[in-house]
């Protein structure tokens, strides 16, 4: 039996739908994280599951019980907000004991939860801090620390890492990792940053429009993409309709490509994964599934790659080089080279999304 199941779940404000028809199940321990565009019904999912929204339809079940209409403070389920929501008249230490009082936790084990919650975090030495005393990074980690203090039996994170600069939100995903790996509680992420989702995730949930596009493994969600939404939100790849014929996979605009073999029947569009393609000399005789003549169009530093648009006639594919390599030149011809591990393909039909 799954942790948590959604059965149906949606929500409608007036005549517009914020979630639709969801099922999911998230095994006990699992870091689930929730991906998709601002918009796209996360944050209302995540707000049903917490309690602060009633679903218009479908139920919620905690170790299949029930609790689709149960009160916030009847689900012992810790939040971190977007916004941190910490109390400016508390300490840090306050903040952290502020759901242990509400449940009336005793003095003394509520200073050893709150002591030990805090150093968790690494923030034991700064209790006595005021929340315009502390970092934005120390405001978020006593935040975790107050909604884990309570040993809440599911962790819901509101897109905790918006808020902080590049390193902090580097620092405070690996923070975010360790605690949920050291204490095995079941945890759901909302996030729209696909690096986050993939690098935290055991199931990564792809929503667009208020539906549930895919529901996959990191690895899988990115090596192997079900859904045309999923391959194109994901980014760092270029997909390219067309259609198949025989073993061979024909773009609109006319480049031809050797299918991987094992290939499904009604192939509909080729991705391409930006970081496995590759530049030979212009006119190199390569073999490989696809290897045609382009022309370099764009070529932007990012550390240590180079992101580089190629124009193949019409078609135009995006490459990650690494910085290493050679520096191809904006209007130099070149070769483009992609072998099977960079490939993947889907039957989706043309015009959907």
């Amino acid at each position: 039996m799954a942790h948590l199941t959604l059965q149906g779940v949606s929500k409608f404000f007036g005549s517009s739908v914020a979630v639709m028809a969801m099922d999911l199940d998230v095994p006990r321990g699992a870091f689930v994280s929730m991906l998709g565009p601002s918009g796209c019904g996360k944050t209302t999912t995540l707000r049903m599951v917490a309690g602060f929204i009633v679903p218009s339809a479908g139920r919620v079940l905690l170790d299949g019980r029930d609790i689709t209409h149960s009160p916030v403070w009847a689900r012992n389920f810790g939040f971190v907000f977007q916004n941190y929501a910490l109390f400016p008249h508390m300490t840090a230490a306050g903040n952290v004991g502020f759901g242990l009082k509400a449940r009336r936790v005793g003095r003394a084990e509520s200073d050893r939860r709150i002591a030990a919650a805090l150093d968790m975090v690494g923030l034991g030495a700064l209790a006595g801090r005021y929340p315009a005393e502390l970092s934005g990074g120390q405001q978020q980690r006593v935040a975790l620390a107050r909604a884990l203090v309570i040993e809440p039996d599911i962790l819901l994170l509101d897109e905790p890492l918006s808020n902080l600069d590049a390193a902090l939100r580097a620092e405070m995903r690996d923070e975010i990792a360790r605690l949920q790996r050291r204490l095995g509680i079941t945890t759901l992420f909302v996030t729209h940053d696909q690096e986050e989702a993939l690098s935290l995730s055991d199931l990564v949930v792809v929503m667009h429009r208020g539906e549930l596009v895919e529901a996959a493994p990191p690895e899988a969600l990115s090596e192997r993409p079900q859904r045309l939404f999923t391959a194109n939100f994901l980014g760092a790849r270029t997909v390219l309709p067309g259609r198949a014929e025989g073993g061979i996979f024909v773009t609109a605009g006319g480049l031809r490509c050797a299918l991987p073999p094992g290939t499904a029947q009604g192939v509909s569009h080729l991705v391409l994964r930006a970081s496995r393609l590759d530049l030979a000399p212009a006119g190199a005789a390569v073999d490989a599934p696809l290897a045609v003549p382009v022309v370099v169009e764009e070529v932007t530093y990012l550390g240590d790659v180079r992101r580089c648009t190629v124009a193949a006639g019409t078609e135009r594919i995006q490459l990650l080089l690494p910085t290493g390599a050679a520096r191809p030149e904006p209007g130099a011809p070149a070769t483009l080279v992609a072998r099977h591990d960079a490939i993947a393909c889907l039957t989706e039909p043309v015009g959907s999304a």
